[in-house]
Formats: structure tokens, C-alpha cells, sequence
């Protein structure tokens, strides 16, 4: 009998975010999988240990997932990571996929479950509070009402001003390189009153930072940032 390959959320930042489900996974499984090549340097890892300090003696596979925009390069370093422990699972090993936020949501592991599933392997998804359930929650607000829509955006595309102004609430992630682009067309809107922006850096962790309008928002937040645009 093949084991079982979870994908686990482990939130946003906070450790006492984490699921009481999650915390029983990684607690049961045999060997826990990260998407760093060193575990004092995985997010993931260091939200979990907190609270599982079971995790110290786990076996560790884990992986450096460089960012690149090269769709073969990515297939290939994802295929290699699955390779590093597909043997473990056919044998019959458990393993827990850590990752921040919801494994559903701009996840490594949503690469490596496809991997999985053609080797009939069985996978199992715990979820994980969002960065942006995360981030409402730090500001004080409702991310949508009524029949309100709710769109998520990626940052890594170019947002046009229509996309800004969808009807709804926009959550916007992955900024990176565009966020000063994108930011400079928040603050226009802003300032035409048709919108409110919040954002949060690092939310739930002690670095964490709250901005309350497009103008606040450093430039050089690459990493962590989500923001939430709001109709007004």
C-alpha cells in the first residue's frame, strides 16, 4: 500500500493559526517535505515548529524552489523535487507538504500533487487560513457583503485599470517587481474616492505591518505583501 501525500496549510504567520488538523497530520506523518533548502529558513517550517516541536526530529526532504518565469525550468525543478521522495510514498511512507496560507491558493504543492496523482498516489489537503482572510482580519475588515463579488488578482500580470475597478472587492497577491506600477494606480484611484486600499506585510508574524492606504505601501515589499482594494 502506497502512503498518503498531505498538502498542508499552515496560515499566514501566526503559529496558534494553525488547524487543529494540521497539527495532528504533521504530528502523524513519517517525513516532512519543504519547498526551502534549509529548514531555519522555511517560513512554513518555522510557523509549524511552535507548535509541533515534534518537527525537530522529523526526517526532512526539502528543496530550493528558485522564482523563475521559465515554465520548463520550473517543470523541472518540480519534477526533480517529486523524485526526492516519490519512492518514500511508494513504500508506504506518509508525508506532509508544508506550505504558508492554503495549498489551494499560489501553492508549490499544487505542482507536485499533479506529479502525484500519476503515480496513483493518495492526497490528502488540509487547508490553511489564507494570507488574505489573514490580512482582512488585521485591518478590521469584511471582505465582502451581500451578493458582493470577490476577485483574486495576481500581481506577476499587468492590472489595467479595469481589472482595479471590477465590481467588488480585489485582493491582489504575488506583487513582486510590479508593485510599484500597481501601487502608483491604487493611489489614482484613491485619490478619486473610488476605492479604499489596505495591505499587510508578513501577516501574523512579529515583523508583521499594517498600511491602511495605497500611499503607505513600501516599494520594495517583494515578499508577503497582500492587498485588499475596496469599493467605496
Amino acid at each position: 500500500m502506497t502512503g498518503i501525500l498531505y498538502g498542508i496549510g499552515v496560515g499566514p504567520g501566526d503559529p496558534e493559526m494553525l488547524t487543529l488538523r494540521a497539527v495532528r497530520a504533521i504530528k502523524e506523518a513519517d517525513v516532512i517535505c519543504l519547498p526551502r533548502p534549509e529548514k531555519e529558513k522555511c517560513r512554513a517550517y518555522q510557523i509549524a515548529l511552535p507548535v509541533v516541536p515534534e518537527l525537530r526530529y522529523k526526517k526532512i526532504i526539502s528543496y530550493d524552489f528558485e522564482m523563475t518565469t521559465d515554465e520548463e525550468v520550473l517543470a523541472a525543478k518540480h519534477k526533480d523535487f517529486y523524485q526526492k521522495y516519490r519512492q518514500l510514498l511508494l513504500d508506504g511512507y506518509n508525508l506532509a507538504f508544508l506550505t504558508i496560507g492554503d495549498p489551494t491558493i499560489y501553492s508549490t504543492f499544487g505542482y507536485i500533487l499533479k506529479l502525484a496523482k500519476t503515480d496513483g498516489i493518495e492526497i490528502e489537503i488540509i487547508s490553511g487560513i489564507t494570507s488574505f482572510c489573514g490580512t482582512a482580519a488585521a485591518c478590521g475588515l469584511v471582505i465582502s457583503e451581500k451578493n458582493e463579488n470577490i476577485h483574486i488578482l495576481s500581481g506577476q500580470e499587468k492590472l489595467d485599470d479595469v481589472m482595479l475597478q471590477m465590481p467588488g472587492t480585489k485582493i491582489i497577491m504575488k506583487s513582486g517587481k510590479n508593485l510599484a506600477e500597481i501601487k502608483e494606480k491604487l493611489m489614482e484611484l484613491e485619490a478619486q474616492g473610488k476605492i479604499s486600499v489596505n495591505a499587510v506585510i508578513d501577516c501574523g508574524m512579529e515583523t508583521e505591518q499594517i498600511f491602511t492606504s495605497a500611499m503607505t505601501i513600501p516599494e520594495d515589499s517583494k515578499y508577503m505583501l497582500t492587498i485588499i482594494v475596496k469599493e467605496k
